[in-house]
């Protein structure tokens, strides 16, 4: 009977445990597997990369600090640190600014034991590492989450936050009961919390294995260190399920529940004491009512924890994972969950409210000025037409209607007459509003039927689509008549801008190059043939 009742008592305590690692890590890991998150997209800045690359460039070193002091306020401890691997200057910021002005604190030394954790990260190529270390030049004890900054396979830097040890003990670890302890260890067994501060493995990276503090030397014997070895690596293969080996420590039977934290590649392990949770030697007259009361206790006892805290924890999760896909899912709370799940779900709701609005009204600006950033990298700032960039998008789509459907068109090669003459006599404005004026009216005269650019200084191209020898050499004839060319005033003058106007059809076996070259040459013959008149004619007719 006492071997089936504390298999019962074992039973439950896995199960115990294995809710617990989930409550806990949605209501108290979350902090720090969001700092991780954070500092990772910290890592992540391009100015911050940027200054990584050249640490000694002040203009890049001013831009970068702007963004990561912007950034500053999403951490929860509302500072940061910054370790530059080009010329070894570490950063901090916590928001007070030092009396020197600089966020510069001090320079690593390779040298020196404390700061060997900067060049041991990067060494190991860590892309992710959780540290309690103190700062000395800082006076500072943390829980540190470091994040390597890369460009690829070149490692610039390393970055990160900080949560301070004291409060994320009082949340994380004095949580514990008076039958349990709980401890955080690393992938080797090296601790990184616990309520005895003493115990805990400051700056475990910096050191050699046998000035470590692990886990397993806290047991009383070779087998007990043995199990929970073997325990480690079981839970390793098993990410956020519960595996249990009984052990002692301190001379007391206890059993050990062991969670792998894939998040923060941290171990949690529970040690229970299985007897003052059986104190059956005081109490072997009730054993057969303690069995069957405990038996129903633990019946309601899994239903109540069910309703209040796993099916809200459930929805909340789906909840959460509905967030990832740019959409919100409401968590349905029955009426059994209890007040701190629905205060928790509440606020929640809030948050994923205001930050799906938000990240939809900031992709909704980016998509408006990507547009808008195009579209101008494809116009001539001085007259609006497409500048040359722009035009060539529009030739190959021309040409590929060419290949494919047999969409002939014709280029027009527009040059204004004597340009020069008018930017000699008037002046570089005057020359701008010529130039402005030609784009008017070569829009006017093209409408629909084609695309007009300012192919560089006085020269425009004309894309005529669906065109035919009549209607190319038709608006051909159109520009290259006098009387129809634009007449600006200026001061007295009237300004006529003539042209000398060049085309060509698409042909057979024609390349872009070989319909531009044929209208070039077009234009220059026809320019070479015009007299030298003067463009500026008075009022008075001077």
């Amino acid at each position: 009977m006492r071997v089936l009742a504390e298999d019962i008592i074992v039973s439950w305590i896995e199960r115990y445990a294995e809710k617990q690692v989930l409550y806990d890590k949605e209501r108290t890991l979350s902090p720090l597997i969001q700092q991780v998150n954070l500092s990772e997209e910290f890592a992540n800045l391009d100015s911050l990369k940027a200054w990584a690359k050249q640490p000694d460039d002040v203009q890049l070193k001013q831009k970068a600090l702007a963004d990561t002091e912007a950034f500053r306020g999403r951490f929860a401890d509302d500072s940061y640190f910054i370790g530059l691997k080009g010329n070894n200057h570490y950063y901090y910021s916590d928001g007070v600014l030092p009396p020197s002005g600089d966020l510069y604190r001090y320079t690593l030394d390779s040298a020196k034991a404390s700061d060997d954790w900067f060049y041991q990260i990067m060494a190991a190529k860590l892309d992710m590492h959780l540290n309690v270390n103190p700062d000395v030049e800082l006076g500072v004890i943390k829980l540190w989450s470091d994040v390597l900054i890369r460009d690829g396979d070149a490692i610039l830097g390393v970055v990160g936050t900080g949560l301070d040890l004291s409060v994320f003990l009082a949340q994380m670890v004095e949580k514990q009961d008076i039958y349990s302890a709980i401890v955080f260890t690393n992938y080797e067994g090296s601790i990184q919390l616990h309520k005895k501060q003493e115990l805990i493995d400051y700056a475990t990276i910096t050191k050699q294995a046998q000035d470590k503090k692990l886990i397993f030397s806290l047991l009383d014997d070779i087998e007990s260190r043995e199990r929970l070895q073997n325990t480690f690596v079981l839970a390793k293969s098993h990410p956020n399920h519960v595996k249990t080996t009984a052990v002692y420590l301190n001379g007391v039977r206890q059993l050990a529940s062991v969670v792998y934290i894939p998040e923060i590649d941290w171990f949690q392990t529970n040690f229970i004491d299985i007897d003052n949770f059986l104190p059956l030697t005081e109490f072997s007259g009730l054993l057969l009512i303690f069995f069957v009361s405990l038996v129903c206790a633990l019946i309601v006892f899994y239903g109540l924890l069910t309703l209040i805290v796993t099916k809200p924890l459930e929805e909340l999760s789906l909840s959460i994972q509905s967030l990832g896909e740019k959409r919100y899912r409401a968590p349905l709370l029955s009426c059994f969950a209890g007040p701190e799940i629905k205060r928790l779900v509440h606020q929640y709701e809030t948050i994923s409210r205001s930050l799906l609005e938000h990240q939809s009204s900031l992709e909704a600006k980016v998509e408006e000025r990507t547009e808008a950033l195009n579209r101008l990298a494809k116009l001539d700032p001085l007259t609006e037409l497409y500048n040359r960039r722009g035009f060539e998008l529009f030739m190959e789509e021309y040409m590929q209607n060419w290949h494919e459907k047999r969409q002939s068109f014709g280029l027009i090669n527009v040059d204004v007459n004597r340009f020069k003459a008018i930017n000699d006599h008037y002046g570089h404005a005057a020359g701008d509003r010529v130039l402005q004026s030609v784009a008017a009216h070569l829009l006017n005269l093209v409408g629909d039927q084609g695309e007009v650019a300012r192919w560089g200084g006085d020269e425009f191209l004309i894309l005529l689509k669906h065109a035919t020898d009549h209607s190319v050499a038709q608006l051909t004839q159109q520009l290259s008549c006098h009387d129809d060319a634009p007449v600006l005033t200026i001061g007295d003058d009237d300004i006529k801008a003539t042209f000398s106007v060049g085309s060509a059809l698409i042909q057979e076996n024609d390349t872009i190059d070989d319909v531009f070259h044929r209208a070039d040459s077009a234009m220059y013959a026809m320019k070479f043939s015009i007299m030298p008149v003067s463009p500026l004619t008075s009022r008075q007719g001077i």
